[in-house]
């Protein structure tokens, strides 16, 4: 049997733990990840690799506190596809360059679809 010392333990190897186990390596933290299946298998797969700034949390036509939290992503995940940002992603295929959203219901909740899109 082996010992491991680590500061920090990752559950899950998706985008968020992958991410997490970089940041945390890179401030000089020793970070064991634990996935039970393949890395960005998971959740990371089913949210078919979308990188959004938190329109889909609005589609009911009011602005939440879950999209006003990430709505810089889409910047930041600019930064690190074209190598500048904290994570060097410039040989990652960038599959398409926008996403669509549909939505039902009222008035506010297609302006909320379709103001992100043109903007």
């Amino acid at each position: 049997m082996q010992t491991i010392h680590t500061d920090l333990i990752i559950l899950g190897g998706g985008i968020a733990g992958l991410w997490l186990l970089n940041r945390l390596r890179t401030q000089g933290y020793q970070a064991v990840l634990l996935e039970t299946d393949e890395l960005g298998g998971g959740q990371s797969i089913r949210s078919q690799g979308i990188i959004h700034g938190g329109t889909k949390y609005a589609l009911n036509g009011a602005l939440t506190q879950a999209a006003n939290a990430i709505a810089d992503m889409p910047a930041r995940w600019k930064q690190c596809l074209q190598g500048n940002g904290e994570v060097d992603l410039s040989s990652a295929e960038v599959l398409s360059e926008a996403h669509y959203l549909w939505s039902k219901g009222s008035l506010a909740s297609k302006m909320t679809t379709f103001l992100p899109v043109k903007l």
